[in-house]
């Protein structure tokens, strides 16, 4: 569970500095039309960049999902903020603050807290509740798409994300038990289409959201609540033996989410920033999200 739990972390990093590459880019097509900047960004080396290090991610977050508990991984991965921004903050020559420091150690808390106390795993599958919590998230989804906002598509992004790492922990277990056979079960197909889904979605919302704050918030919120709650309807998991332990484990959820939208706008703000090497940009914002650009040996 433990190493499950590490490689969704992991992998959620890379997604996550994927996403940030993928933004730069798209944010390069300045006032143009979607279309138009998604062409762009199909012939711009950073967004396919983006895009080689978000499904290496995903591959990884494949294999976490087999081996930890579904109601835990998301939680990861909405934890995987934590490492990106600090990276990514390297590399672009940008330093954190004091309040997105306390966020990034606040979720390294929680998520330690997590694997604490749960009970031995059963992998067990009630195809049934799987069914209704899939088919439930979905129509949620669509009808998030509707709306055609920003916020709404990223919402949309969450629920079918979500659904689509049930439908991969479905097809791990038959895997288990039935070898190459299980890729042939259905559940590839609702997997294969919530991941295909989601991330229609997901670029939608991140090529109309100017901060991108609102998108990865409430992308990373939805999937980790669709996973949670498929993870205790349909695998028979828990979140502890007892009522207080399952009440810190759904604070220690809770804290992780709570400083998604911190490290999120540290995100939106290092997408936003001038390349190294380059004076910054007229106008930029980056300072406003608390990153400020290293200066000189005096100063700094």
């Amino acid at each position: 569970m433990i190493a499950g739990l590490l490689l969704a972390l992991g992998s959620a990093a890379l997604i996550n500095i994927g996403f940030l590459l993928q933004h730069r880019a798209l944010r390069r097509g300045g006032g143009s039309g979607s279309t138009v900047r998604l062409r762009r960004a199909l012939r711009e080396p950073v967004w396919l960049a983006g895009q080689g290090l978000g499904w290496l991610g995903f591959l990884t977050q494949i294999v976490a999902v087999a081996l930890a508990p579904l109601s835990l991984v998301q939680a990861f991965a909405a934890g995987g903020l934590a490492l990106s921004v600090p990276i990514a903050a390297s590399r672009f020559g940008l330093t954190i603050t004091r309040g997105q420091a306390l966020s990034v150690l606040a979720i390294a808390a929680g998520l330690a807290a997590l694997p604490l106390g749960l009970p031995a795993a059963h992998d067990r599958l009630a195809p049934v509740a799987l069914i209704a919590a899939t088919a439930l998230s979905s129509l949620v989804a669509v009808a998030f798409a509707a709306a055609r906002r920003p916020w709404a598509r990223a919402a949309a992004a969450g629920c079918f994300y979500g659904a689509a790492d049930a439908a991969i922990k479905a097809v791990s277990l038959g895997w288990g038990r039935h070898g190459l056979d299980a890729v042939l079960s259905p559940w590839t197909i609702v997997a294969a289409a919530g991941t295909f889904a989601g991330f229609l979605c997901f670029q939608s919302a991140l090529q109309a959201d100017e901060r991108a704050v609102t998108s990865i918030s409430l992308m990373n919120a939805l999937a980790a609540v669709v996973a949670l709650a498929c993870g205790l309807a349909a695998f028979g998991e828990s979140l502890g033996s007892d009522a207080p332990m399952r009440l810190g484990h759904l604070a220690a959820i809770a804290l992780v989410l709570g400083c998604v939208p911190v490290l999120a706008a540290a995100q939106a703000a290092l997408a936003e920033a001038p390349a190294p090497g380059l004076p910054p940009e007229r106008g930029t914002e980056r300072e406003r999200d608390g990153l400020h650009q290293r200066t000189e040996a005096g100063r700094a």
